[in-house]
C-alpha cells in the first residue's frame, strides 16, 4: 500500500495548476485540455477517471463547469472558501495543500483485478480505495478534504486526496497534521490497520516519491523543467525528422541526376564512337582517293610513254630512204606499181597501230567514276 504525503502546494497559482492536474478528467469532458507533465498519463483513458469536490455540507459531488470556467476551478473555489476561516494573514511560504496519494499494490491488481484498464476497477477495488479515503477523512477532517480523484489513466490506479491543513482553532498549519517522521509512522500504522480490517493484506514500504519531499515550488520547478525538456526534445525530433526528409529528398534527387548523367554519358559515348567511325571512313576515303590519284598519274605516265614509243616507231616506219622510194615507183607487181601496194600496206599498218594505241590507252586509264560511285 503506497502512502505518499510528500507533495506540498504553496501560493502563487500553484494550487490551480495542481487542481487541473488531478481533475483533468472533468476538464477534458467539459472541453478544457491543459498540458500535463506526467509522461505516464494516457490521454485516451483520462475520461475513465473520477474527480469529486467537497460540497460544503459534509458530502462530495462531481465537478461542473460554472459560467464557462473549467470544472477544476471548483476545487480552487472550495479552497478559497475554506481559507476564509483562517483568522490571520497567510505567510508567503504557507503550504495551502498537501497532496495525499493512496495506492493499492499494482501486484494486487494484477492478481485480483487484471481487467481494470478495459472494464474499470472492480467493486472490491473501489471498496479498498473507499476504506483508504475514510481513513483520510478521519485523519484530516471532512472540511479539510478539498476533493479527491481516482486516476485510471496512469500505469496503475491511484487515489489522490487534496488536503487543506486548517486547524480547529482557525490556523493554516500543515505541521499540525504532518508533525514529522514519528507521526508519519503513526499514520502509516493506522492506515494499515484500517486496510487490514477492510480485508486487504497490506504491507508497508517507503516509496521513492516519499523520500523526495518536494515543496510546491520545487515541484513546480521540476514540472516546468520536465515540460521545457520535453518541448526541446520534441523540437529536436522535429528538426531531426526535417533533416531526414531533406536527406531523403536529396538522395532521390541525386539518384535522378545520376540516372540522367549515366544516360548522357552513354549518349556521348555513342556520339564519340560514331564520330570516330566517321573519321576512320573519311581517312579511308582520303587514302583511297590518294591511291587513285597516284594510280591515275602512273597510268597517264605509262600511256604517254607508250604513245611516244608508238610515235617513234611510226616515224621510223614512215621514213623511207630516197633510193627505196625511187625503186617503188619503177617496179610493178602483177601489173600494179609497187608504190600502190606499199601505200596500201602502210595505210593498213597505220590503222592497226592506231587501234592498238587506242585500246592500250583505255586499258591503262584508271576507272575514276567507278571509284567515286563506291565511295
Amino acid at each position: 500500500m503506497t502512502f505518499d504525503v510528500s507533495h506540498k502546494v504553496g501560493r502563487g497559482g500553484h494550487a490551480k495548476a495542481f487542481f487541473r492536474h488531478i481533475a483533468r478528467d472533468a476538464d477534458q469532458k467539459a472541453g478544457f485540455v491543459f498540458p500535463q507533465s506526467n509522461p505516464n498519463i494516457v490521454p485516451e483513458r483520462t475520461a475513465l477517471n473520477m474527480t469529486m469536490v467537497n460540497d460544503g455540507s459534509g458530502s462530495v459531488r462531481r465537478l461542473a463547469s460554472v459560467d464557462g470556467r473549467p470544472p477544476s476551478d471548483e476545487l480552487d473555489d472550495y479552497l478559497k472558501q475554506r481559507l476564509e476561516s483562517v483568522g490571520r494573514a497567510l505567510r508567503k511560504d504557507a503550504v495551502l495543500i498537501r497532496g495525499v496519494v493512496l495506492q493499492l499494490d499494482p501486484k494486487w491488481f494484477a492478481e485480483h483485478d487484471a481487467s481494470w484498464r478495459e472494464k474499470g476497477p472492480s467493486k472490491e477495488s473501489y471498496a479498498y480505495m473507499g476504506a483508504a479515503l475514510d481513513w483520510a477523512v478521519a485523519e484530516f477532517g471532512a472540511d479539510n478534504i478539498v476533493g479527491f480523484s481516482v486516476h485510471l489513466d496512469e500505469l496503475h490506479p491511484g487515489l489522490q486526496v487534496a488536503v487543506v491543513p486548517v486547524t480547529g482553532d482557525g490556523r493554516l498549519s500543515q505541521k499540525d497534521f504532518f508533525k514529522g517522521p514519528a507521526d508519519l509512522r503513526r499514520q502509516h500504522k493506522e492506515l494499515r490497520a484500517v486496510m487490514a480490517e477492510a480485508g486487504y493484506d497490506v504491507e508497508h514500504r517507503v516509496t521513492e516519491r516519499s523520500r523526495e519531499h518536494l515543496s510546491s515550488s520545487e515541484f513546480q520547478r521540476k514540472a516546468d523543467w520536465l515540460r521545457e525538456a520535453t518541448g526541446e526534445l520534441e523540437k529536436e525530433r522535429e528538426a531531426s525528422d526535417s533533416v531526414r526528409r531533406r536527406l531523403a529528398s536529396r538522395d532521390s534527387d541525386l539518384d535522378d541526376r545520376e540516372s540522367v548523367a549515366v544516360e548522357k554519358e552513354r549518349e556521348l559515348a555513342s556520339r564519340r564512337a560514331a564520330a570516330e567511325h566517321a573519321v576512320r571512313d573519311a581517312n579511308e576515303a582520303r587514302r583511297q582517293a590518294q591511291l587513285a590519284q597516284r594510280t591515275a598519274a602512273q597510268a597517264r605516265e605509262d600511256a604517254d610513254a607508250e604513245s611516244q614509243r608508238m610515235r617513234d616507231i611510226n616515224a621510223r616506219l614512215e621514213s623511207v630512204p630516197a633510193d627505196v622510194d625511187r625503186w617503188l615507183d619503177k617496179v610493178k607487181v602483177g601489173g600494179k606499181p609497187l608504190r600502190e601496194l606499199f601505200d596500201a600496206d602502210m595505210a593498213k599498218a597505220r590503222n592497226t597501230r592506231r587501234s592498238l594505241v587506242e585500246m592500250m590507252g583505255r586499258d591503262m586509264r584508271p576507272d575514276v567514276t567507278r571509284f567515286d560511285r563506291e565511295r
